[in-house]
Protein backbone atom coordinates (compact mmCIF):
# COMPACT_ATOMS: atom_id res chain seq x y z
CA UNK A 1 0.00 0.00 0.00
CA UNK A 2 3.21 2.35 0.94
CA UNK A 3 5.06 1.64 -2.63
CA UNK A 4 1.05 2.79 -4.69
CA UNK A 5 1.04 5.93 -2.76
CA UNK A 6 4.76 6.71 -3.29
CA UNK A 7 4.08 6.07 -6.96
CA UNK A 8 0.82 7.97 -6.95
CA UNK A 9 2.77 11.13 -4.83
CA UNK A 10 5.92 10.92 -7.91
CA UNK A 11 3.00 10.55 -10.55
CA UNK A 12 1.19 13.74 -9.01
CA UNK A 13 4.78 15.70 -8.94
CA UNK A 14 5.94 15.17 -12.15
CA UNK A 15 2.58 15.65 -14.15
CA UNK A 16 2.37 19.43 -12.17
CA UNK A 17 5.75 19.73 -13.38
CA UNK A 18 5.04 18.90 -16.63
CA UNK A 19 2.07 21.13 -16.66
CA UNK A 20 3.30 23.96 -14.97
CA UNK A 21 1.75 27.06 -17.36
CA UNK A 22 -0.87 29.03 -16.68
CA UNK A 23 -4.63 28.91 -18.53
CA UNK A 24 -6.85 31.46 -18.07
CA UNK A 25 -10.51 30.17 -16.04
CA UNK A 26 -13.30 32.07 -17.17
CA UNK A 27 -16.12 31.26 -14.49
CA UNK A 28 -18.81 33.76 -16.21
CA UNK A 29 -18.44 36.37 -13.20
CA UNK A 30 -14.73 35.21 -12.46
CA UNK A 31 -11.71 35.36 -14.64
CA UNK A 32 -8.75 33.51 -13.14
CA UNK A 33 -5.30 32.74 -14.12
CA UNK A 34 -4.72 29.54 -12.60
CA UNK A 35 -1.79 26.40 -13.98
CA UNK A 36 -3.27 23.63 -16.09
CA UNK A 37 -2.24 20.97 -13.56
CA UNK A 38 -4.49 22.58 -11.00
CA UNK A 39 -7.62 22.66 -13.28
CA UNK A 40 -7.34 19.36 -14.42
CA UNK A 41 -7.12 18.31 -10.96
CA UNK A 42 -10.06 20.24 -9.80
CA UNK A 43 -12.28 19.07 -12.37
CA UNK A 44 -11.45 15.15 -11.92
CA UNK A 45 -12.13 16.03 -8.28
CA UNK A 46 -15.41 17.29 -8.90
CA UNK A 47 -16.50 14.80 -11.36
CA UNK A 48 -15.52 12.19 -8.83
CA UNK A 49 -17.68 13.71 -6.15
CA UNK A 50 -20.73 14.36 -8.44
CA UNK A 51 -19.97 10.91 -9.43
CA UNK A 52 -20.76 9.75 -6.14
CA UNK A 53 -23.94 11.83 -5.20
CA UNK A 54 -25.19 9.69 -8.70
CA UNK A 55 -24.74 6.40 -6.93
CA UNK A 56 -26.30 7.51 -3.99
CA UNK A 57 -29.30 6.59 -4.56
CA UNK A 58 -28.59 3.48 -6.50
CA UNK A 59 -25.95 2.07 -3.71
CA UNK A 60 -29.26 2.82 -1.21
CA UNK A 61 -31.41 0.69 -3.20
CA UNK A 62 -29.06 -2.09 -3.18
CA UNK A 63 -28.70 -2.00 0.55
CA UNK A 64 -32.42 -1.96 1.03
CA UNK A 65 -32.68 -5.15 -1.42
CA UNK A 66 -30.17 -6.79 0.22
CA UNK A 67 -31.45 -6.18 3.72
CA UNK A 68 -35.08 -7.44 2.50
CA UNK A 69 -33.50 -10.80 1.08
CA UNK A 70 -31.70 -11.14 4.30
CA UNK A 71 -35.32 -10.88 6.12
CA UNK A 72 -36.66 -13.66 3.49
CA UNK A 73 -34.06 -15.94 4.09
CA UNK A 74 -34.06 -15.42 7.79
CA UNK A 75 -38.06 -16.57 7.70
CA UNK A 76 -37.22 -19.29 5.12
CA UNK A 77 -34.76 -20.76 7.49
CA UNK A 78 -37.02 -20.60 10.93
CA UNK A 79 -39.75 -22.58 8.61
CA UNK A 80 -37.45 -25.05 7.35
CA UNK A 81 -36.26 -25.18 11.19
CA UNK A 82 -39.68 -25.55 12.29
CA UNK A 83 -40.73 -28.58 9.66
CA UNK A 84 -37.25 -30.37 10.60
CA UNK A 85 -39.05 -30.68 14.11
CA UNK A 86 -42.28 -32.43 13.03
CA UNK A 87 -42.06 -35.78 13.16
CA UNK A 88 -42.49 -38.27 10.45
CA UNK A 89 -45.85 -40.53 10.38
CA UNK A 90 -45.66 -43.37 8.29
CA UNK A 91 -49.06 -45.13 6.71
CA UNK A 92 -48.46 -48.25 5.75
Amino acid sequence: MLIVVILAVLAGASFTLLNSGSVPVNLYAVHLDMPLSVVIFSSLLIGAILGAFACVGLMLRHVRANRQLHKRVRLAEDELSKLRRIPIKDHY
